[in-house]
């Protein structure tokens, strides 16, 4: 301030001269000049010279005081101005400093003043206290490598280095700070220099971006992982742009159609083309009515690869739409499905052999699905039982059980289900039929468990022992009246016949006087009648066999 008060008053006591300067010049000149020309005479003119001096000397003090004070009163205002301007810009500083240091004690990002040259930490605000759980007391005697994983110094140091060539330095990569709980967060650090206490120092800020890092890590694990799950699923993504035309495929897509992305023009025509020629018609365009209110369509197509390979692929589509209801975009996903439909064609053939088996047979064939608890009954339910197939029952075989055996052939079937040591199921009950009567039937069953043991399925075969019994009981009773019969021819035949046989030998004998030959003949006769009585017997007998 001082320098600018000499500069003002050297550059006025400049003026102040030069005008004396040009004054005095242009009075002397002209006041001798008219001297000369209008008084001629001598003593006159040397008393007018005289006056002429005192005059100059008074005009010329006058004007030195004018101008002086003029000068004075200039040079006054202008020191009372810069006194002003520097009490107000000394209010202003004061100001900006206090307003200053309330934002960075309330600022919600921490904050810390350090020194450049021991990096020692000579101020904090409330955030930086809050956030790594060190006390105000506690900074005063801390650095920042102490708030700094110890195998990060280094790389500090270096950055710090780095930073004092530029007044507002933003560290290029994330750092690592250390709380004191000793958990580690990554921050976005930034740095400026200030004066602080007379010296120059750096203010540090620093900005947790711990929870956005992780979000990232698991965003990128999660995209990784769904990435995988398309993979393992052949699963494809794709969109259609209608604005620009531009098609993009998700790499899989690729690999489930077997083109190279590098040469692949992706191109409507060119996608068609790899269409089974019996869906190319299906293929979905921007006005397709295949879409449901929803905008979505779903499909499934064969598509044929380069090398000849034929592949089912299942379609979801949606359809994108601007605020007028105008069709923009297009976006879907693409699943292949071939191993699936190639295992539903092998259950559909399992299940046509299995019906035709099951026709086929004189059995009733179940196919328990112990899981869904779901049965498949075979048709003999309905050649064999009479039972209407139309209408399913879930429970068609236990509730028809007889009343005698399901208690029994239920407890042993659940302890068989509990043993897991255990796959086969044999049992012999009576089983009520359609119209009431009961068919005595021999149940022949498999389990089929899983790794753990735990049954998930059982086949089954129902065979009707009724007629077979009934044939065997006849059988039996046929044995019995044969033995019967046989008893009787080897016994009971026996006694007249050997009647006959000894009567006839005494009429042989001609020296046997115990009985006439009346008599003899007269026993012969009852023994033949006998004989023939017995004949009778076993004739009716064996015809009663055959009648059986």
């Amino acid at each position: 301030m001082d320098n600018k008060i000499n500069q003002l008053s050297r550059f006025s006591s400049f003026k102040i001269v030069l005008l004396y300067a040009v004054f005095s010049a242009v009075y002397i000149y002209t006041s001798d000049y008219f001297l000369d020309m209008f008084i001629k005479d001598v003593d006159l003119l040397s008393k007018m010279q005289t006056y002429k001096g005192l005059g100059f000397i008074l005009i010329t003090a006058t004007l030195l005081f004018v101008l002086v004070k003029r000068n004075i009163d200039a040079v006054s205002a202008n020191y009372q101005k810069i006194i002003d301007v520097q009490r107000d810009a000394d209010h202003l500083l004061k100001g900006s400093e206090e307003k200053y240091m309330s934002l960075f004690n309330h600022s919600p990002v921490p904050m810390w003043i350090f020194e450049l040259d021991t990096l020692r930490i000579l101020l904090v605000n409330d955030a930086a206290c809050d956030q790594y759980g060190f006390s105000q007391q506690e900074y005063r005697s801390m650095n920042l490598r102490d708030i700094r994983p110890s195998e990060d110094i280094p790389h500090m140091e270096a950055v710090i280095a780095e930073s004092l060539k530029d007044e507002h330095y933003t560290f290029p990569d994330l750092s690592r700070h250390k709380k004191k709980n000793g958990e580690i967060i990554h921050v976005k650090v930034k740095n400026i220099g200030v004066l602080f206490d007379g010296k120059n120092v750096r203010l540090a800020s620093a900005v947790d971006v711990t929870k956005e890092i992780n979000f990232q890590t698991e965003l990128s694990e999660t995209n990784a992982r769904l990435k995988l799950a398309s993979e393992i699923a052949g699963m494809g993504y794709w969109t259609n742009n209608f604005a620009n035309g531009k098609i993009h495929w998700s790499d899989e897509l690729y690999k489930i159609f077997e083109v190279d992305p590098a040469t692949f023009v992706l191109t409507l025509e060119n996608i068609q083309s790899y269409f089974h020629p019996e869906h190319r018609d299906q293929f979905t365009t921007d006005n397709d009515t295949s879409f449901d209110e929803n905008g979505v369509s779903e499909s499934e197509q064969r598509i044929i690869t380069p090398v000849g390979k034929v592949k089912w692929i299942m379609e979801r589509i949606y359809m994108l739409k601007d605020e007028q209801g105008i069709p923009v975009a297009m976006e879907g996903i693409t699943l292949d499905i071939t191993n699936r439909k190639l295992a539903q064609q092998e259950i559909w053939e399992s299940n046509e052999r299995f019906k035709m088996l099951a026709s086929a047979t004189v059995e009733a064939i179940i196919d328990w699905d112990i899981e869904n608890d779901t049965v498949i009954w075979g048709e003999g339910f309905q050649t064999l039982f009479g039972y209407d197939l139309s209408t399913y029952d879930n429970h068609l075989w236990s509730n028809n059980i007889h009343p005698d055996d399901r208690e029994k052939v239920l407890a042993d079937l659940q302890a068989t289900l509990a043993d897991p040591t255990k796959f086969y199921f044999n049992a012999e009950f009576g089983f009520l039929k359609a119209n009431g009567d009961i068919a005595y039937v021999q149940h022949r069953g498999l389990f089929i468990r899983d790794a753990n043991g735990k049954a998930t399925r059982a086949l089954a075969a129902m065979i009707d022992l009724t007629e077979s019994l009934d044939k065997m009981r006849k059988i039996e009773s046929q044995n019995k009246a044969l033995k019967d019969i046989a008893w009787t021819q080897s016994h009971i035949v026996r006694a007249p016949l050997a009647n006959l046989v000894g009567l006839a030998e005494l009429l042989k004998d001609e020296n046997q006087n115990e009985l006439s030959h009346t008599e003899i003949i007269g026993h012969i006769c009852d023994s033949a009648q006998k004989l023939d009585n017995l004949i009778h017997e076993i004739v009716r007998k064996t015809e009663e066999v055959d009648g059986m």
